[in-house]
């Protein structure tokens, strides 16, 4: 006859208890990772075939987990799928590296936000460009600096007399227009204060710091393997060409991984060392609003929640190819969405999060789409993952 005392009674329920914990933790676990996997496929997965897209890495932050998925792959000449390893062109995501960098040289003691261009690079004091400030150069709010340099501009010299001749039409600080010159100009700058190149700024320096083994302006030789090609719209492959000021505007290539951890850092501020922890909540101040949008540094901010209609909008002719009248920001909004797409000639690359919601994605793919098809399938990730 089986005898149990009151004691041991209690302790086998409690054992029971944490068994059954133990079990529904784990499972849970599975229960989310099948969510995550089942709602990507359901929202990415069919831009693949729609666009004619060879390979596509999204990655989800939800739940305190990471969650990775791998389709396709990198090229066609070797026809190798795409992995954990393949590295894929940011475009203009690299200009939130570019920020960054700025940030913490600002942290350091380097340079201040109100200086001018011509304090690190001497050449530019009787331009016009040095009534610009640094603030103005890294949120695009110079008057008028295009989106890209003209054809003709491609080497150093020659961009130094694009700023020696450049002139000013609309008063910095007022008008928004999206520039690559102008976000290059606030990199060179920032490397200068530095006293080092900018490659060398990123590849040294800010990488390591967020631990990227495997982000690159200048791809490895050991490395070339896993370097995506990307696709034109005619589907011939193409990486992308050197140009003026390119690896501080477009320049930087990453991994799917790599984009996680850069993320994570940037939802979990308070768990980065100190002179790190300063320049991403820098990168996060808003400065300038246009519409529903916020300019921070590198990211564009909104308040949450939003809508999809307000997210796209940000990305849309309007906002990218003109220049748009803007009101300084006086609110720092405690809830956030922070986003940027970023493209070249054949890659494609989103990048979301959301600390409130402990959310964040990045979606890397070897075909430009249009960004409101990346934005929307995003924005479902994240509205089915939250209603469950």
């Amino acid at each position: 006859m089986l005898s149990v005392t009151k004691k041991g009674f209690r302790l086998s329920l409690f054992t029971l208890a944490i068994g059954l914990s133990t079990y529904s933790n784990a499972y849970d676990v599975k229960k989310d990772k099948d969510n995550i996997e089942t709602t990507i496929n359901q929202s990415f997965k069919p831009l693949m075939e729609k666009y004619g897209v060879l390979g596509m890495a999204v990655g989800v932050i939800y739940n305190g987990g990471n969650h990775e998925q791998y389709y396709g792959i990198q090229s066609d000449i070797d026809d190798k799928a795409v992995d954990s390893q393949t590295i894929f062109e940011l475009g203009s995501v690299s200009k939130i590296f570019t920020a960054t960098a700025g940030a913490y040289a600002k942290s350091q003691g380097k340079l201040s936000f109100q200086d001018h261009p011509s304090k690190y690079w001497p050449a530019l004091q009787k331009s016009e460009i040095n009534k610009v400030n640094l603030l103005e150069l890294v949120t695009y709010t110079s008057g008028n600096l295009p989106l890209q340099f003209p054809d003709n501009v491609k080497t150093n010299e020659q961009v130094l007399e694009y700023f020696q001749n450049w002139r000013i039409k609309n008063p910095p600080g007022q008008y928004r227009q999206y520039s690559n010159p102008s976000i290059g100009l606030f990199g060179e700058i920032t490397a200068r204060s530095m006293k080092v190149p900018f490659t060398s700024l990123l590849e040294q320096v800010i990488f390591p710091k967020f631990n990227l083994k495997h982000t690159y302006v200048n791809v490895p030789e050991k490395q070339k393997e896993h370097y995506a090609f990307g696709y034109d719209q005619k589907n011939n492959p193409i990486r992308v060409s050197p140009g003026a000021l390119d690896a501080q505007a477009y320049g930087v290539k990453s991994t799917l991984p790599d984009m996680l951890k850069f993320v994570s850092a940037n939802l979990n501020v308070e768990k980065s060392n100190s002179d790190l922890k300063k320049a991403i909540l820098e990168t996060h101040k808003g400065y300038f609003k246009l519409g529903n949008m916020t300019q921070a540094l590198g990211w564009e901010t909104f308040s949450y929640p939003t809508t999809l209609k307000i997210l796209q909008e940000s990305n849309s002719e309007k906002i990218v190819m003109q220049s748009n009248y803007v009101e300084k920001n006086t609110i720092q909004t405690k809830s956030k969405v922070f986003h940027k797409t970023g493209s070249t000639n054949g890659f494609g690359t989103y990048v979301v999060f959301i600390p409130e919601e402990k959310f964040g994605l990045v979606m890397l793919m070897n075909k430009k789409i249009p960004n409101e098809e990346r934005i929307k399938a995003a924005y479902e990730v994240f509205n089915v993952l939250k209603s469950k």
